[in-house]
């Protein structure tokens, strides 16, 4: 293996499911980079699926690149989970192991399979796939960036994005993560281009090779930044898979975004703060049609009036 791939040290703690989106901003805002959120499971024996064990504690895995001292890290992130009121059991539990980024993406082809959400179905680039009738198929690489149609509020915007758009809409993906519900959205029938906007470089540059994999580079501009990276432009439909505590405070400027009328679908809202998340999206003007849940999870469909 070359010496010159990129490096990464990955960072693993248990939390509790009460505690996982406090901790999981923490850790977010520590490393500058997204995490990912692992139940536990018990495995049934070959062939028979498993069990999800939804008392125990959820495994919480962020990640940082480059040459850092990663046992200061440790100290600085234990240090903010006992200020936030979390246990010595979580904020001296955390884990690390260095991983090159090439290590990481082929991990992750062993738990990576082909899934159906409604009319989209999301091929793992590596894998083929013969496409039936009424199929929209995309492929994908996520490499380090989130979204694979694994994940529950991926899948739930996938499902209302299905159902929202309209042939030629004007689409803005909020925190685009590997570039999948931007892809969908042009898969499906969008205007283009579709904006896709991550605060991280790696995800950038993923929605890039993604929308490239699916001959679709010049119907998406992925850029880094917040939603002011729009530009104050004004969309038919918004996607923000995002989290509470970002919805919260992005409110206000995603009801500016829309186009009256237009919907958005904000995801990445654990259970805990479904309550206090929406209120902050009705108090900033959006109107709210539904809720979208799968396991501890929740997605809204909110509309401006």
């Amino acid at each position: 293996m070359s010496n010159d791939q990129p490096v990464w040290t990955e960072l693993t703690l248990r939390v509790p499911a009460d505690g996982i989106e406090a901790a999981a901003d923490i850790l977010t805002e520590l490393t500058g980079n997204g995490v990912t959120i692992e139940p536990t499971i018990e495995a049934l024996g070959p062939d028979e699926g498993y069990v999800l064990d939804e008392t125990a504690p959820l495994t919480l895995k962020g990640y940082v690149q480059g040459n850092v001292s990663a046992a200061a890290l440790v100290w600085v992130i234990g240090d903010r989970l006992r200020e936030a009121g979390f246990g010595e059991d979580v904020a001296s539990g955390i884990s690390q192991q260095t991983l090159r980024e090439e290590d990481w993406a082929e991990a992750w082809k062993a738990h990576y399979k082909i899934e159906h959400v409604g009319r989209v179905v999301v091929r793992p680039a590596w894998i083929e796939y013969e496409a039936q009738p009424g199929d929209v198929v995309i492929g994908l690489d996520p490499g380090m960036a989130f979204g694979t149609g694994q994940h529950p509020t991926t899948r739930m915007c996938l499902l209302a994005l299905q159902e929202l758009l309209h042939p030629g809409d004007r689409v803005l993906d909020l925190g685009g993560g590997s570039g999948i519900l931007a892809i969908a959205a042009v898969a499906l029938g969008a205007g283009t281009p579709v904006i896709a906007i991550d605060t991280e470089d790696q995800a950038v540059r993923s929605t890039v090779t993604n929308a490239a994999l699916n001959a679709m580079e010049a119907r998406i501009d992925s850029r880094e930044g917040s939603i002011e990276a729009a530009g104050g432009a004004v969309f038919d439909l918004v996607l923000a898979n995002i989290n509470a505590a970002t919805l919260m405070r992005l409110a206000p400027q995603l009801y500016a975004s829309l186009a009256p009328g237009a919907p958005l679908i904000a995801g990445g809202v654990i259970d805990l703060r479904e309550a206090a998340c929406l209120a902050a999206l009705e108090a900033a003007g959006l109107r709210h049609e539904r809720t979208l849940a799968e396991g501890d999870w929740r997605t809204f469909v909110l509309r401006r009036s």
